[in-house]
């Protein structure tokens, strides 16, 4: 318990609130006030730490547009800008049915009546999608003291039916591909993909300072991966890979891909839609730079890859994304069954 005390000292009287915290005694001295001014200091000092006793957070009041904004501009700085891009989406959504309200003032029921709205326009996985990334928006409203609360975090996911698993491409769709891109200005970057499972944007991401040589590794830095984490590969054993970088011509940005003798650098927009759209001539509808991911993986696993290290090797940060591949590891897992001993 805290008490307040005048005390004599040889620099004068001073007013000094003794407490304790735990087992050892402390002071903490207010100075030559007055006695109004020191009991007022005391009051104040017994407030905090009775609010720090019984964990009590004051909240900051923000209206819901002025903390969007200030959101948005903390994942500018921190996240890939497809990430920031979705987010703007789901907030627009959002803000369109709450209207203008202040943060705190949204609760449990809101959200379900704006889930309920949702699944009026879009698919139940959208509605997932939507609420996961407002739950860790107000979650970071919460860490900032604008919340005591995160009205999301008792909305459970809707339950989805599995669905079919990734499409890939078979070992003579491959083969096609690189027919139909050869001299083609992708023909680098088509060829990259299918080595490397790289995501869309990693490849344009990188120049040759981020080729190692001596090494034998391709670091694509984190700031260019969704997990934002560094992701390596190695080509030390791979011959296709090494052969390929020999072959790609030099840019005066120092960039790997690109037209050589252009200025500007190639967007992930114009390359996605350029090779999805030859893609579907070529006689796969649906198919896109991803699918040369889901190919890499999917060919990995089949070749008897442990489900680990294809994690590491293409950048999951979640093992559980990797695990929608297992099912392609079936005639593993029977080899395995196999041996149990009953």
């Amino acid at each position: 318990m805290a008490f307040l005390r005048k005390c004599k000292t040889n620099n004068g009287t001073v007013w000094r609130i003794y407490y304790r915290i735990g087992e050892k005694q402390k002071t903490k001295t207010i100075g030559k006030v007055d006695k109004k001014t020191a009991e007022k200091c005391f009051q104040e000092f017994c407030n905090i730490q009775a609010k720090r006793d019984f964990s009590i957070t004051e909240t900051k009041r923000i209206d819901i547009r002025s903390f969007f904004k200030l959101y948005l501009e903390l994942s500018k700085s921190e996240k890939s800008p497809s990430t920031v891009e979705r987010e703007v989406f789901v907030i627009n959504h959002f803000l369109k049915f709450i209207g203008d309200v202040y943060l705190n003032q949204i609760c449990y029921n809101d959200v379900v009546d704006y889930r309920k709205n949702r699944l009026n326009h879009v698919s139940d996985t959208t509605v997932n999608i939507e609420i996961r990334h407002l739950k860790a928006i107000f979650n970071t409203a919460k860490r900032l003291s604008y919340l005591t609360d995160n009205p999301f975090i008792k909305v459970k996911p809707l339950k989805i039916a599995e669905t079919g698993f990734p499409k890939f491409f078979e070992v003579e769709d491959i083969e096609i591909i690189r027919k139909t891109f050869k001299d083609d200005e992708f023909e680098h970057l088509i060829e990259f993909y299918i080595l490397t499972g790289s995501r869309l944007q990693e490849p344009l991401s990188l120049t040759w300072d981020d080729v190692d040589f001596r090494r034998e590794r391709i670091v694509i830095k984190g700031e260019n991966t969704k997990a934002k984490r560094n992701r390596i590969i190695d080509f030390k054993d791979d011959d296709k890979l090494k052969k390929l970088l020999d072959n790609i011509p030099k840019r005066s940005d120092n960039r790997l891909f690109g037209l050589p003798n252009a200025d500007k650098q190639w967007s992930r927009f114009w390359v996605g839609e350029k090779i999805r759209k030859i893609l579907g001539e070529l006689g796969y509808p649906r198919a896109s730079c991803k699918t040369f991911r889901h190919s890499f993986i999917s060919h990995l696993v089949m070749s008897g890859v442990p489900l680990t290290t294809v994690q590491k090797l293409v950048g999951h940060a979640d093992f559980s994304t990797t695990l929608k591949y297992a099912h392609l590891a079936s005639d593993h897992t029977d080899e395995m069954i196999s041996k149990r001993p009953f």
